[in-house]
């Protein structure tokens, strides 16, 4: 056996040892064991066959593959052998170009979705030259059994990724791919020189473009003098001085979505950042030739805004109490304060680990509790199951008696009780010894999407806790009150951590953040919270397309369809009014493949 041969044999037996949950040995690269931690997360199948979704053709005549092309097909041209294939993705891991002569090659390449339109991304294609070079943003080369899926073994390939020279963002991978026996270490540094040639041609590139956002931004300076101004497109953020007073700390990323998102969505003003002082955005599109260049974006501050301000400080002291700057969490808080209020039954409704209990409990706080009057209604049902009822009126009335009816009874997990069990429930709520103010809590999603017509009858204000993606910008300030929380006092959080966990949607929404940040002081210690404590899978940003409002509409119809079906894409399929295939094709389009 060879040399080659041996290694790849240890390194096949280290990966079934990792897939069984040992500890892998150091015959694995720290760089392809981090990239199958994260693979083995995000559920890759490691055995295969995997099924990537095809994102559409690219345009070839983009400022991106032009460049690519001046540089790949001379270098393809010379080889003078038909054993390598040259791909190209984009920052977000769609294959963009595939350049292979061979035959049998090709067909390898075709066999695993190696083609024009797919999204091999690392999150569904495994460990391989283009997905893991993203998630690194460093060169990587993987050879036979360093791929994470078996279905890529027969390969070896090297990637490098495409760096803007003057922006530093990623624009792309590209890897020199061959079957395995083929494989030779020089192809690293070639790949590497063509990675660099190509973010030089981008320079060129994107002149125009470019020049016109600049020029744009310079007419709206001059004539705003002593005005905020920026200019912004996807590689560049120009500020003048007073704009960058303003935005201070605020992430560049973050302001890049807002305006991308006003535009898709034909706005033309948007609250770019929110929160005490909010800051106002007066959109102008610049256009160069025949595509977009940028936007030039006038900003306000919150002072020049009284009406908004005066409606802010309307809001009660439960605003307060709820962390949160973005639009979706304050229009929240303003329902909550109402219901607060009133001092009537309300229902908090919202997917697992959103924050409803401890919304609950801030009601509590800020009507003056001192104790903690939660009850855990399936927990009583299960403990007394023929006097669970009287056992919850004594609770109620313990609890009004200790407050004088200021605070109210918090009945958790209403999603649990069993139908007979709610009906009983509500008919207590309706009789003459209900308690004077109920606070309940309703997890929706399956088996019950929404809180039964039944239950809901009986509260007068049934509010919706929204989900984490849909208040990204909430997320550093959310973080900064879990790390108040966990760990010693003084524990701070770096801001690198802060942007990265913004990029994630969190399914598993604050109580998933809250793991995570959990992870990170355990592992760190110190007083810092830096980006190399933070559990493997969420080191690297993801890259996320910016959705409209429509296509975040129809992301949120095809979800509750989903959840409805209990995942059966058939049924929800069905559901929705269209075929099976149209929807995997929606699912890939709107980022939920």
């Amino acid at each position: 056996m060879t040399r080659a041969a041996t290694q790849q044999r240890t390194i096949e037996l280290a990966r079934r040892r990792f897939l069984a949950g040992e500890g892998a040995d150091g015959s694995v690269r720290d760089t392809i064991l981090r990239s199958w931690a994260r693979c083995r997360a995000a559920g890759v199948n490691p055995t295969g066959p995997i099924e990537l979704p095809h994102r559409g053709q690219a345009d070839p005549d983009s400022a991106f593959l032009r460049a690519v092309r001046s540089v790949v097909e001379p270098i393809f041209a010379e080889m003078h052998t038909d054993a390598v294939a040259v791909l190209v993705s984009d920052a977000q891991g769609q294959l963009l170009g595939r350049w292979a002569s061979a035959r049998r090659l090709l067909g390898a390449l075709d066999s695993v979705a190696a083609a024009p339109g797919y999204d091999c991304g690392e999150q569904l294609a495994g460990t391989t030259a283009l997905g893991t070079v993203l998630e690194e943003q460093h060169p990587v080369a993987v050879r036979g059994a360093e791929h994470f899926s078996e279905i890529y073994h027969h390969l070896s390939a090297f990637g490098a990724p495409i760096i803007h020279p003057v922006s530093g963002t990623l624009e792309g991978a590209i890897d020199f791919v061959s079957a395995s026996a083929d494989a030779s270490d020089l192809m690293m540094p070639l790949v590497i020189r063509a990675a660099r040639e190509i973010g030089t041609r981008l320079l060129s590139g994107y002149a125009a473009a470019d020049r016109a956002l600049l020029d744009g931004y310079l007419r709206a300076d001059r004539r705003g003098y002593r005005r905020p101004i920026i200019a912004v497109n996807d590689r560049l953020l120009i500020t003048n001085p007073l704009a960058g007073d303003l935005l201070g700390g605020v992430d560049r990323r973050l302001v890049q979505e807002k305006i991308e998102r006003a535009l898709a969505d034909g706005r033309r003003k948007v609250v770019l950042c929110e929160g005490e002082l909010p800051v106002y955005a007066t959109i102008q599109k610049i256009e160069a030739g025949d595509g977009f260049a940028g936007a030039v974006v006038q900003l306000r501050a919150a002072e020049q805004e009284p009406s908004r301000r005066a409606r802010r400080s309307a809001e009660s002291p439960l605003s307060e109490a709820l962390p949160g700057r973005s639009a979706v969490w304050r229009r929240f808080a303003r329902e909550a304060a109402h219901a607060l209020k009133t001092r009537q039954h309300t229902l908090l409704v919202g997917e697992t680990g959103a924050g409803k209990l401890t919304c609950a409990r801030r009601f509590s706080s800020v009507a003056g509790g001192t104790g903690d009057s939660t009850v855990d209604v399936s927990e009583v049902i299960s403990r007394s199951p023929g006097s669970w009822l009287a056992e919850l009126a004594e609770l109620a009335e313990l609890a009004e008696r200790a407050s004088n009816g200021a605070v109210p009874l918090v009945l958790t997990h209403l999603d649990r009780v069993e139908e007979p069990a709610l009906a009983a429930l509500c008919s207590w709520m309706d009789g003459p010894g209900e308690p004077a103010w109920i606070i309940g809590t309703f997890t929706t999603g399956s088996p019950r999407p929404t809180a039964p017509a039944l239950l809901a009858a009986r509260f007068p204000h049934v509010l919706e806790v929204p989900p984490l993606r849909d208040r990204p910008e909430d997320i550093p300030e959310l973080i900064d009150a879990i790390a108040a929380t966990t760990g010693p006092a003084g524990l701070r959080v770096d801001d690198a951590v802060k942007r990265t966990l913004s990029s994630f949607d969190w399914p598993g929404n604050i109580r998933q953040l809250h793991g995570a940040v959990e992870a990170a002081h355990r592992a760190g210690g110190g007083a810092w919270i830096r980006l190399s404590d933070l559990p493997l899978q969420f080191r690297t940003p993801r890259h996320k397309r910016v959705l409209s409002r429509l296509e975040q509409a129809e992301r949120d119809a095809v979800i509750a369809a989903l959840q409805a079906a209990n995942g059966n894409k058939k049924a929800a399929a069905a559901d929705l009014g269209i075929s099976r295939a149209t929807l995997y094709r929606r699912l890939a389009a709107l980022d939920l493949a």
